[in-house]
Order: C-alpha cells, then structure tokens, then sequence
C-alpha cells in the first residue's frame, strides 16, 4: 500500500512538473529585410525581455530567409510560450510596437490546428 501511494504521488508530482514545462512553439515570420545584429536589437531582445518579464515565455532561436541573390528576403524568431492564449495577443502587440511591417505573422499549432495569424489586423 505504501509503495502504491509513493507511486501515485511520484507520477502526481511529474504531471504537474511536466504541465507546467509545457509550451506552445510560436514561428515570427516578419516581413523586412534586416541584418543579423539589427534583427537581434529591434526584435529579439526586446521581445524576449517583455516575453519573459510577463511570464509568458521566451524567443529561442531566430534566423534569414535568403534570395538565390544572396539577400535578405524576410526573418524569422522562434518563440515558446507558456500560454497561448494571453501570449498570442501579447505577441501581436508588442511586434506592432517594435514595427514589425503589415504582412508578418505567427504560425503556430492549437488543439491540432496549424494556424497562421497576422501580427497586424
């Protein structure tokens, strides 16, 4: 019996540390042709500040899309939220206020639907 409750509360335990460890992986498309080092100052690290001051997560990667030309067609940050649903908007906000130009957007998965949303109406 003693086995059987350590066990119970052991799997009660992992759940609810793994729930809370779970995230919502967020893809920034943004529309703007923007070096490395400008991407990381305009949007990387303001965003990643105001995502984790909120508790609603952090920016995990980022990167360029390139022409065959070898030019900078549009970027992309890779974003884990803890909780889709107050940091989508809290997304779109803070983008539109960093001036992430008309034609960027989110991509992300909900329930098992892959949406797309843009970050200005």
């Amino acid at each position: 019996m003693k086995r059987t409750l350590t066990f119970i509360v052991a799997i009660t335990i992992a759940t609810s540390v793994w729930a809370q460890h779970a995230t919502t992986f967020v893809f920034v498309k943004i529309t703007e042709s923007i070096m490395p080092i400008q991407r990381g100052e305009k949007y990387e690290d303001p965003l990643d500040e105001a995502l984790k001051k909120a508790g609603l997560g952090e920016v995990t990667g980022a990167g360029s899309m390139l022409s065959k030309e070898k030019t900078i067609e549009w970027v992309g940050l890779d974003v884990e939220l803890t909780d889709p649903i107050t940091g989508i908007p809290f997304l779109r906000k803070k983008l539109t206020e960093l001036g992430a130009p008309a034609g960027s957007v989110l991509e992300y998965e909900l329930n098992g639907e892959t949406l797309q949303v843009p970050v200005r109406d």
